[in-house]
């Protein structure tokens, strides 16, 4: 009897815990201005749990973006030197995605695939395809899938989105880059809204290379944040990564580990 009773007791508290990706649809869609008003005690809950988050997105703002206006001020608009794309990062043993060096190998275009697997308990696996016409300008197709488990019943939430990315600073250490495009959320959201996004690849030293990225979608009267950051062992075309990714979903945020792959054509 008294095993029942607090199975009874802790069923709504484990329900309460497992509705992440419902309340980020919620937030995301264009009803959530409709939704009635919890209760305070839930506010001063979610209150406690954004406050990791909120110093995590300062310690962002004040780092990674200012970091990145200040290396990309006054280039936003003038033309770049000559380079080209490498077959591969580490070819040459020195260089990373871009070369100077004119080489009978190097190439005017590239195709790089991605796929990884965001651990936590809202699992996720991102497929990601980045397509070169020219050593300045890629197209970005990316598609998220988060997936998590109930007790009575599954969520899901599919995030795609297109981006054209200008590849302004394209050194051999290491490239900047920043572009604009559109995001559809699926679901039950299913809304399109605009979008932006800025990164950046280091190669220090063969065979490690540093991913940090950025992108930020206005979807309705809320906001689908991602940051990425990401360490890579390169075999040839071939590259290895793991890494921490933080994802704001409307109102919800959740971070964790990744692990992934990326082959280059």
């Amino acid at each position: 009897m008294n095993k029942k009773l607090l199975l009874l007791l802790f069923i709504p508290c484990f329900l309460g815990a497992q509705n992440t990706l419902s309340n980020a649809k919620d937030s995301l869609s264009k009803s959530s201005n409709n939704s009635p008003v919890t209760s305070s005690s839930k506010d001063d809950d979610d209150d406690d749990d954004s406050v990791g988050d909120t110093i995590f997105e300062s310690i962002f703002e004040s780092i990674f973006l200012d970091f990145f206006g200040y290396m990309s001020y006054n280039l936003i608009l003038g033309e770049g030197m000559y380079t080209e794309i490498t077959p591969y990062p580490y070819f040459d043993g020195k260089s990373g995605e871009y070369t100077r060096v004119l080489n009978d190998k190097n190439k005017r275009t590239n195709i790089k695939l991605n796929a990884n697997y965001f651990v936590n308990r809202v699992s996720g696996i991102e497929l990601n395809a980045v397509v070169k016409p020219i050593p300045l300008l890629g197209i970005e197709l990316d598609y998220l899938n988060f997936n998590e488990e109930g007790l009575f019943t599954d969520e899901s939430l599919n995030i795609t989105s297109i981006n054209a990315n200008y590849y302004r600073v394209r050194e051999s250490s290491f490239s900047m880059w920043w572009g604009i495009g559109a995001t559809y959320v699926g679901n039950e959201v299913d809304s399109w809204g605009v979008s932006y996004n800025l990164g950046t690849d280091i190669y220090p030293v063969k065979p490690i290379s540093f991913h940090v990225g950025w992108k930020q979608s206005f979807i309705n009267d809320n906001t689908v944040n991602v940051f990425k950051s990401q360490v890579k062992y390169h075999l040839k075309q071939t590259a290895f990564y793991t890494g921490y990714h933080n994802y704001k979903l409307g109102s919800e945020t959740i971070s964790g580990l990744v692990l992934g792959i990326e082959i280059n054509f």
